[in-house]
């Protein structure tokens, strides 16, 4: 094996050496701190500057391999090639015939193995590593099988540093191995180091980019990702569209010229059927967490925006009183989801107590899942009707999103999301912090009625509470649940996030647990959310051209 070391973030390339940035050193972050009052001014635009910097990486990367012969048993590998994957590396060679290749890192401690096949016989081959562990001389084995079902394979070993000294602390409580969803689980930080672990809790991913909330595969199998257009500015504000390597195919970037705290882009960023982005974000008026801008793929350019306060009456947020009112966050939307099949989106609201369905991008209100306390007047008739001795309306809500039909009923829909169970300016007060869930409601859109169908938390009390952030997601292959309750105490005061995947039985079972620890209050790295998928997307032909 010949090594060529790039140890990069995104570095500039001056005669030929690349020059590392260091990564962000762990500065706080306020939650949800807000703008000045007096109004700014937005702009959004494309942003290629991470793009061409690579494509300075690239041209190194070609110049070294061009100045030697490298086949299956003496192959190229660049470790971490782009500064942004530390625990990655690419592996470049040639063989005589075509073939085609297969790349497993071995697992360690009763650990899986991480594999993957990269479909086509070809004799030029760019095969991206992933999975290695952190602090390990790590086995990797290439194999190569031509069409007739040969095969040869050799043994690589590569050697990685240890996680930064800030790095989250990851505690495996339960794993069933056998009733888990395929995949790593993936801790999405309110700040700093996005992650993924394997079932043994394991971390076989991270990238030294700083993070914000923002982190899914995309339908092209690519990663949306948010970080900061200057490092250590505190600031998340600039959206990538980048592969597991760390290699950029796509940046926008968002400025606000009144607004100097931390997330410019705040909770969300999804994409749309036409293959736009839709971000949260901050219009510069002295209101904050109340906007959503679409911005096209290819400009990066802003083409559409929705706002809450052309939806909903002035005294909805002149009068608000609740948290955060000196700062203008009377709704803090912390997520945005977009329903297929009713062709709309769905919006929650932490301030409100309160799931929007909406028309996109008329902002027209469908039905609102929330008490019925406090709303104006033109919104009595959207208001759903409860069912049921038990039901529970969501208090400061969070991660809202639809389900596949559960009953085919063309007339229902079920959403999930993370109730925190804060009553924040409307709820029941009464049972307000004294657990939070994951809730599964039903949906009946002709009588506009609401049923609760599925819950997971409140029989784990206070331990399980959480102020702020949080996670609900279906995952699709078990109908398992994924929950993320973000900022929970502990005995002693003992802050940390903890990630559950339950069944979806009545009386949910735990099938896997982990305990994420090593930040403070007020520091803003707790996890956000979590997201559970393979490190290896199904389709993904890597080329160091980026087409």
């Amino acid at each position: 094996m010949k090594k060529l070391i790039m140890g990069v973030l995104l570095g500039a390339v001056v005669a030929g050496v690349v020059v590392f940035l260091a990564n962000a050193d762990g500065k706080e972050f306020g939650y949800g701190s807000g703008g000045e009052e007096e109004e700014g001014e937005r702009t959004v635009e494309g942003d290629s500057e991470m793009m061409t910097e690579q494509e300075g990486i690239n041209e190194v990367i070609q110049s070294s391999y061009s100045q030697g012969e490298y086949d299956l048993n003496e192959p190229l590998v660049i470790e971490d090639p782009y500064g942004a994957a530390p625990l990655t590396a690419l592996a470049k060679f040639e063989t005589e015939e075509a073939q085609e290749i297969t790349v497993t890192v071995q697992g360690q401690n009763g650990g899986g193995n991480i594999s993957h096949t990269f479909d086509g016989y070809e004799t030029e081959h760019e095969v991206p590593i992933l999975g290695l562990y952190p602090d390990h001389d790590n086995t990797v084995v290439l194999e190569a099988e031509n069409e007739d079902g040969d095969t040869s394979e050799t043994e690589l070993t590569i050697t990685t540093d240890p996680l930064p000294d800030n790095f989250l602390n990851t505690e495996l409580i339960e794993a069933d191995k056998e009733r888990m969803e395929n995949g790593l689980t993936f801790v999405v930080p309110s700040g700093e180091y996005a992650y993924g672990v394997d079932s043994n809790g394991d971390v076989r991913w991270y990238s030294s980019m700083p993070n914000s909330h923002v982190f899914q595969r995309l339908e092209n199998n690519k990663l949306v990702f948010l970080t900061q257009k200057v490092e250590q500015s505190g600031q998340y504000n600039l959206i990538l569209e980048m592969d597991m390597l760390g290699q950029v195919s796509f940046g926008s970037y968002i400025d606000v010229t009144n607004f100097e705290n931390w997330g410019v882009v705040h909770h969300d960023v999804i994409e749309l059927p036409n293959n736009n982005f839709l971000a949260t974000d901050h219009d510069g008026s002295g209101y904050i967490e109340d906007d959503m801008v679409e911005i096209d793929r290819e400009s990066g350019e802003m083409v559409d925006e929705l706002n809450m306060k052309d939806i909903f009456p002035e005294e909805m947020y002149e009068d608000y009183d609740g948290p955060s009112s000196d700062e203008g966050d009377w709704f803090h939307q912390n997520a945005v989801w977009y329903d297929e099949h009713d062709e709309d989106i769905l919006v929650s609201s932490r301030h409100q107590d309160a799931i929007v369905d909406m028309s996109y991008p008329d902002g027209e209100v469908e039905w609102i899942l929330a008490d019925h306390e406090g709303w104006p007047e033109e919104f009595q008739d959207h208001l759903l009707e409860p069912q049921g001795e038990d039901f529970k309306f969501p208090g400061g809500p969070h991660a809202v999103m639809t389900l596949p039909d559960q009953d085919e009923n063309p007339d229902t829909t079920d959403v999930l999301l993370f109730d925190n169970n804060i009553a924040v300016v409307r709820g029941d007060e009464n049972q307000s912090e004294e657990f939070s869930r994951a809730v599964q409601y039903r949906i009946n859109t002709e009588d506009f009625t609401v049923e609760e169908v599925w819950s997971y938390g409140e029989e784990r009390g206070e331990e399980f509470f959480s102020n702020i952030v949080g996670d609900a997601d279906y995952l699709e292959a078990t109908g398992n649940r994924l929950i993320t309750s973000g900022h929970a105490f502990g005995e002693g005061d003992d802050l940390h996030s903890r990630i559950v995947e339950t069944t979806d039985d009545e009386e949910a079972e735990v099938v896997y647990e982990l305990k994420v620890s090593g930040f403070e209050e007020g520091e803003s790295r707790q996890a956000y959310r979590a997201e559970r998928m393979p490190l290896y997307p199904e389709e993904w032909e890597f080329n160091l051209q980026n087409e």
